[in-house]
């Protein structure tokens, strides 16, 4: 059941204590309260031999349902259980039984558990295809490789800024980024920032060992000219100015879904998530896959919320930074992100469940697992029948005019989109080139007349010609 409360209050949510402020609306999921005693063990065991339960329990956990979603649902089996909060009471205990502790605890000293076992299957997938060779596909050139880095950091940086709020339409940020314009706004210098921060870890970052030296710098990176100086890669204080804790409000109305957790608890913690992502080992350290220990340093970023801005983009950064620096070199050419803000209300109810559904985390990795999955499946697809256009057009285009790889893939891209121009800084990104190459290829097009020079002041553009579309006939 979903409640309002307002004015003053005090709700003990999982263990997360949460003082309320006048005025303010609070999310909270309130689940029916787990009776351990409404099944005995052997009654439990009995039930679970059920097929009819079973398929049930396979239901539920496929998209890891909470009570909000479940109670909704028909196929639950009632000649087995006299009630949905039964059946939802059945099922915690079992979620409860199977799963395991982490490292991260939220201020009142609860450790979040999480149930994997489920996800063997895809984080084999992930490790035949995402380590090593890509995504399945092997004949792929470099050139094309360097291209879908390119074209990944840029949707990934613009993905990402806007879902915490960059109020800028993609194509306008895309052209921003490949022609190398100045932001005009607070919205294009969140995307700008997040692309100088993502392609730093894909160019250095993934190499070094996380700090809080390094924390900091993103930080500064990320909050470029949108925070103010003394507060970037400044851990920031309980209280504002005000006296009130930073909440945060993932919807666009007044609704706050998080009341962020005391400096000293958030000081202490950093340490320990900093260790975690170095893989330090100590007795009790069990091997956890790198895929479920990205997922889990991108919520605690966000339990955490170390900063006063920034804060989820820099938790999808080291999401990131986690898998190139573990050799997954197929995150390079996914944007999470681009899925995430798809379904952002989803992805704020993740945080949520996770926080308040007695801190099983388990909430928030199934659902970063799903939009992976639905990223690779999306990207298998456009790959195979980029390999399979490239081939017939680049066979022709060479034997034709002598081509370049370069050059029929702008010319490729032209003929998709008509409307669209290019320049030398732009060739430049998104296929990794000197400047000297990048001007003999436009250079070269011109004269051909694929495309066309025009001067707009001190920049100069390139068109595409109607000539293309007959190259592609």
């Amino acid at each position: 059941m979903l409640n309002l409360f307002y004015n003053k209050l005090k709700i003990d949510c999982c263990s997360n204590y949460l003082v309320l402020i006048m005025n303010e609306i609070y999310y909270i999921v309130e689940s029916p309260k787990i009776q351990l005693n409404e099944f005995p063990y052997d009654i439990n065991e009995k039930l679970l031999s059920e097929p009819e339960v079973q398929e049930a329990l396979k239901k539920a956990n496929e998209s890891y349902l909470h009570w909000e979603e479940l109670k909704y649902k028909s196929w639950i089996p009632n000649n087995f259980f006299s009630s949905k909060e039964l059946f939802w009471t059945f099922l915690s205990i079992n979620r409860w039984i199977g799963s395991s502790s982490t490292p991260i605890r939220n201020e009142q000293g609860t450790f979040f558990q999480m149930k994997i076992d489920s996800y063997s299957e895809i984080l084999h997938i992930i490790d035949k295809e995402m380590a090593g060779n890509f995504m399945g596909v092997a004949d792929l050139s470099e050139g094309d490789k360097k291209q879908f880095i390119a074209r990944n950091i840029i949707e990934e940086s613009i993905a990402s800024s806007q879902l915490e709020g960059a109020n800028t339409s993609r194509g306008v940020a895309k052209k921003m980024l490949l022609e190398g314009r100045k932001p005009h706004n607070h919205s294009e210098q969140m995307i700008v920032n997040n692309h100088k921060a993502m392609s730093m870890i894909e160019g250095k970052f993934y190499k070094e060992k996380l700090s809080w030296h390094m924390i900091c710098e993103l930080h500064s990176i990320i909050t470029d000219k949108t925070l103010h100086e003394s507060k970037q890669g400044a851990l920031r204080e309980t209280f504002d100015e005000k006296g009130n804790r930073l909440v945060i409000r993932p919807w666009a109305d007044q609704t706050v879904a998080y009341v962020t957790p005391d400096k000293k608890f958030v000081e202490a913690e950093l340490p320990r998530l900093i260790d975690f992502a170095n893989d330090v080992k100590n007795n009790s350290t069990k091997y956890i896959h790198p895929l479920i220990k990205a997922i889990m340093i991108h919520f605690w970023i966000g339990l955490l919320h170390p900063f006063e801005d920034g804060n989820g983009r820099l938790a999808r950064i080291l999401f990131y930074w986690y898998m190139l620096k573990n050799e997954y070199w197929a995150f390079a050419y996914l944007s999470m992100s681009e899925k995430i803000k798809k379904s952002s209300k989803q992805y704020a109810k993740a945080f949520i469940y996770s926080e308040q559904e007695r801190c099983d985390l388990t909430y928030f990795i199934d659902y970063n697992i799903r939009k992976l999955k639905l990223a690779r499946n999306e990207f298998q697809d456009y790959l195979k029948n980029k390999i399979t256009e490239n081939r017939s057009i680049i066979s022709f285009a060479q034997r034709k005019y002598d081509f370049n790889e370069r050059q029929i893939k702008l010319l490729q891209y032209f003929h998709r989109k008509m409307e669209e121009r290019t320049n030398v800084t732009s060739h430049q990104k998104l296929y990794s080139v000197k400047k000297g190459a990048a001007i003999l290829d436009l250079k070269e097009l011109v004269e051909k007349k694929f495309l066309i020079k025009r001067r707009f002041g001190k920049n100069i553009f390139y068109y595409p010609t109607t000539k293309i579309a007959k190259l592609f006939q």
